[in-house]
C-alpha cells in the first residue's frame, strides 16, 4: 500500500518541483524601514528584490497590514530640488536585482497602524502580476547617517 501511494504521489511531487524551478522566484534582501519621529504619517522603506526565476516578473504592489497604503517612488533631482515620483510597477528580468535605497527608488509607507521604533519587525508581501504573493519582513532602524532623503517635505 505504501509503495502504491508513493508511485501515485511521485509524479505530482516532480511536477510541483519542476513548476517551482521554472517559475518566477523573488528573493528579498536587506529590507528595512526608516524610523520616523513620533506621529509621522509617512515612512520610507528600502530593500533589494532579486529574480531567481527564469521569467521576467512584474511587481504590482507591496502590501503590509502595518500601513494604510504603500507606494513605490523614485527620487528625481531637478534644478537642485529632490522630488518623489510614483512608479506604477516594477519589472525585474531573470537574474536581475533591483535596489530600493535612500536617494533612489524606495517605498513610501503611509499612515502606520502602530508606532514603529528601532528594531521593530514589520511584515510585508510582494504582489506579482501573476497573482503570487511573496512574504518578507523588514526591521525598523534609524537612518544610517545620510539625511539626504527626507520625507516630511513633499506630501
Amino acid at each position: 500500500m505504501k509503495r502504491l501511494a508513493l508511485k501515485l504521489l511521485l509524479p505530482f511531487c516532480l511536477f510541483a518541483a519542476q513548476a517551482q524551478a521554472t517559475g518566477p522566484v523573488i528573493a528579498v534582501h536587506d529590507a528595512w524601514v526608516r524610523e520616523a519621529p513620533p506621529g509621522a504619517s509617512v515612512l520610507a522603506g528600502y530593500l533589494k528584490l532579486e529574480n531567481h526565476g527564469t521569467h521576467t516578473v512584474n511587481v504590482d504592489a507591496i502590501r503590509s497590514r502595518d500601513f494604510e497604503r504603500i507606494e513605490l517612488h523614485r527620487t528625481v533631482v531637478e534644478l537642485g530640488v529632490a522630488r518623489m515620483l510614483p512608479v506604477e510597477s516594477l519589472t525585474i528580468a531573470p537574474g536581475e536585482t533591483v535596489s530600493l535605497e535612500p536617494g533612489g527608488m524606495h517605498l513610501m509607507l503611509f499612515s502606520p497602524a502602530r508606532p514603529l521604533r528601532q528594531d521593530d519587525r514589520v511584515s510585508f508581501s510582494v504582489e506579482l502580476a501573476d497573482g503570487s504573493s511573496h512574504p518578507f519582513e523588514a526591521t525598523v532602524r534609524r537612518d544610517a547617517g545620510d539625511d539626504s532623503h527626507q520625507h516630511h517635505h513633499h506630501h
